[in-house]
């Protein structure tokens, strides 16, 4: 009963975007109901990162154990790591970057703590990095262990090509609109993501994703036919249609998360029915994939195994990740 829910579920929603996606075709799709992964110890998960064999978990709520360690292989917690407190060696506001370096890279006050996890999944300490640009790096994409973009948000309307030792950007690129003071009411906000070779650029409220190569030239934009929201504001936040969510790169594929509605209908649904778009790194489509379970927070993928791991809205289900096969990927 509960399948032939989810796909009458995926049929009607197929007939509300179908508008969207009549521009582009995905040689793939599918329907993915989740796994779980079940968590060891007190947690409160959030962030994930994947660095083969291994998941690196943050916790959002603990005053120790703010990272755990797992083996992906049989889901056995190797080790637990992090203090928040105001020593030398501990933790204020950590949070996990996500990357394609072999590093782990952890921001806390302007500061980039590094962590190697080695054979036996021990984190072991590389040092801390301090950037001299003024811009905050929590959610700074980096393109190798010193060469990052990162979103001016509120100072600039641009995203900037700098290196840890740059005050200024080597390169920007505007994307926003600079009447528009407040970065979640531009029409054109958005999230930035990369790896080596690419910089990309998913939209918050328009369906729309720019591909360029890490000098900011353009390769392709995906447009997709797409009404977006329109006099948004920070009053009615949860009233506005949403698009691209939150995206995973890999060295392979970009993953992104479509939502189509607003958070409030979002919420309403129980946090089911998101589309997880595909796409190779020239920007090509290659699956789309509708999840029939909850829609991860933030999301990591294993391209060793295309495996994906989430941590549910407001620690659902409790002590689990969420887990979905990205069936047909290769």
């Amino acid at each position: 009963m509960q399948f032939h829910h989810f796909v009458l579920m995926f049929c009607q929603y197929g007939l509300f975007v179908a508008c969207s996606f009549a521009d582009l075709h995905f040689p793939r799709e599918e329907v993915l109901t989740p796994e779980l992964m079940p968590l060891q110890g007190i947690t409160s998960p959030l962030r994930v990162e994947v660095k083969h064999p291994f998941l690196i978990l943050q916790n959002m709520k603990q005053t120790d154990s703010l990272f755990h360690i797992y083996n992906l292989a049989n889901y056995e917690l190797k080790n637990t790591f992090g203090i928040k407190g105001e020593g030398p060696d501990e933790f204020v506001l950590p949070w996990l970057l996500q990357t394609q370096l072999s590093t782990v890279f952890i921001e806390d006050r302007h500061s980039l703590h590094q962590f190697d996890i080695d054979e036996e999944g021990l984190p072991v300490f590389k040092g801390i990095k301090q950037p001299n640009h003024i811009n905050e790096i929590y959610e700074a994409a980096f393109i190798n262990d010193s060469l990052y973009v990162v979103d001016a948000m509120y100072t600039a309307p641009c995203l900037y090509l700098l290196t840890l030792q740059d005050e200024l950007p080597k390169k920007s690129w505007q994307y926003r609109n600079p009447g528009f003071i407040d970065y979640y009411a531009d029409p054109a906000m958005g999230r930035v993501y990369a790896n080596e070779s690419r910089i990309i650029f998913c939209y918050g409220y328009k369906k729309q994703i720019d591909f360029m190569d890490i000098e900011f030239n353009l390769i392709k934009s995906v447009k997709f036919k797409y009404t977006p929201s329109i006099n948004i504001n920070s009053e009615n936040q949860g009233d506005v249609k949403m698009s691209y969510v939150h995206s995973y790169l890999g060295k392979r594929y970009l993953y992104s998360l479509f939502l189509g509605i607003s958070w409030n209908e979002h919420r309403a649904q129980s946090t089911h029915g998101t589309i997880l778009e595909v796409y190779d790194l020239s920007g090509n489509p290659v699956a789309r994939y509708q999840l029939a379970g909850r829609r991860p927070v933030y999301f990591a993928v294993d391209e060793e195994t295309f495996m994906l791991y989430g941590a549910g809205d407001d620690g659902d289900p409790e002590n689990y990740l969420l887990v979905y096969k990205l069936k047909g990927l290769s």
